[in-house]
């Protein structure tokens, strides 16, 4: 009879920690899934907390450079006339040749595009000059010179006639702000 009862106390002994250990795994699979879930979410927390303080950082640096940003504002103020400053542009092209000793004409073609944002706007004109072939070509270097007062590109020309005096016409774009 005790080998009986020695043999149950045995197996109940035995069915209890096999019952424990079933249990602990349980609850550790349990807590260890939970435990992952909320690291994942810890994680992408952080995330989200660095890009949001990366673009904390960028807005930072960009808002000191708006003293900079607006200097170069100034100068490309001073650059590009506005839409009613190109009224005299015709005249600075005549005093331009006189300056070469070249005779000018002017005048805008097409439309005019307005500017958009921090597009410049733009203004088809066309030209004609007469003059020496070394003067057309002082002429030509001085109207596209950044520093001229007029912002503009020579999209196309042309040099007819010979010997000293020489005609010339072509088209261009100027720009404004």
């Amino acid at each position: 009879m005790e080998k009986k009862r020695f043999t149950r106390k045995l197996w109940i002994s035995f069915g209890i920690v096999i019952g424990g250990i079933a249990i602990a795994i349980g609850i550790l699979m349990f807590f260890s899934g939970q435990i992952s879930s909320e690291v994942d979410a810890i994680v992408s927390d952080r995330a989200m907390v660095r890009s949001k303080t990366d673009a904390l950082a960028d807005l930072a640096q960009l808002e000191s450079g708006a003293p900079q940003a607006a200097q170069y504002q100034e100068a490309i103020d001073q650059l590009l006339p506005d839409q009613y400053g190109l009224v005299a542009f015709t005249q600075w092209l005549t005093q331009l040749g006189n300056k070469y000793g070249v005779t000018t004409n002017a005048a805008f073609q097409g439309s005019v595009t307005p500017s958009a944002g921090t597009t410049p706007g733009t203004a088809q004109f066309s030209f004609s000059a007469q003059g020496s072939p070394g003067a057309l070509a002082s002429f030509l270097d001085g109207m596209s010179a950044k520093s001229s007062g007029f912002l503009l590109t020579v999209t196309s020309f042309d040099v007819t006639g010979g010997g000293s005096n020489e005609n010339m016409t072509g088209q261009g774009v100027l720009f404004f702000r």
